[in-house]
């Protein structure tokens, strides 16, 4: 398939077409385009378009620079491709930010597990610079949502993203000696941390009430110039799950949530 690059008149059409069209009926075709591609196995090819590392950003007409489908990212990404739901753009945020916050003082933290790619995303990003005595901790139910979870608002309901569990993730990552797991519900399992100081934490829960939960509780650990990364805050069926807690959360709080075109929402401890 030939790149479809920046300055081509289909390039230009296809940019026009979707401007032309209502925002809703975009995010539908684009819901259908990754199926269709996902089903053919285009992705590969719709990945290269543009000229060579640089892709197409809708809606503005131009190509930018896309590290996250380059090595030496893509090293690290195809490991664990097959059990994450996080696309390459979102990985490539978790580990520049994690490089970042190795230099802080604190641990790391991922709250949603589900079947531990992006775990062994973040355990891999640090493990050749984590200090003795630092650790990734981990806090998931692994059995799915919880019965917190409501349909009308958080888009789940109890039990979904089930299909993992605390021994195969274990497994998984079985090579990293600094992970901690912390299996159960949010909030009951953050009483094993409360002594400890944070220099990121990776937030991946959905869910309205366990996204509230853990910024209430990882917000005043987390040291200055630390990360909080929500994963789920731009996309439209979270709007009034993860995007409602951190909106509701940092309303009164002198950090500016900041929107990144991945759907993550980053916030920089002051």
């Amino acid at each position: 398939m030939a790149p479809l690059r920046k300055n081509s008149s289909m390039f230009h059409s296809l940019m026009g077409f979707a401007r032309a069209m209502p925002r809703k009926s975009v995010y539908e075709v684009i819901k259908l385009v990754y199926r269709v591609t996902a089903a053919t196995g285009l992705y590969e090819a719709i990945k290269s378009a543009g000229t060579g590392e640089y892709t197409p950003y809708y809606p503005y007409g131009y190509a930018t620079y896309s590290p996250w489908f380059q090595s030496p990212f893509q090293n690290i990404y195809r490991k664990i491709r097959s059990r994450s739901l996080v696309s390459e753009d979102r990985g490539y945020i978790i580990n520049r930010l994690c490089l970042h916050s190795l230099r802080l003082e604190g641990d790391f933290a991922e709250c949603g597990v589900y079947k531990g790619g992006s775990a062994f995303l973040i355990a891999s990003t640090i493990k050749q610079y984590i200090d003795k005595g630092r650790s990734l901790h981990l806090f998931d139910t692994f059995t799915g949502m919880p019965d917190t979870a409501v349909k009308e608002r958080d888009g789940h309901t109890k039990g979904d993203i089930g299909d993992t569990s605390l021994e195969e993730v274990n497994e998984y990552l079985k090579g990293f000696s600094f992970i901690e797991f912390h299996p159960g519900f949010i909030p009951d399992t953050f009483k094993e941390v409360t002594s400890k100081q944070f220099c990121f934490v990776h937030i991946d829960v959905d869910i309205y009430q366990s996204t509230l939960d853990c910024y209430r509780f990882f917000y005043d650990r987390v040291v200055p110039g630390g990360i909080l990364l929500c994963d789920d805050y731009g996309f439209p069926t979270y709007k009034n799950a993860a995007k409602a807690a951190v909106d509701q959360f940092f309303s009164n709080k002198p950090e500016a949530p900041i929107v990144l075109p991945t759907g993550q929402c980053l916030v920089i401890k002051l």
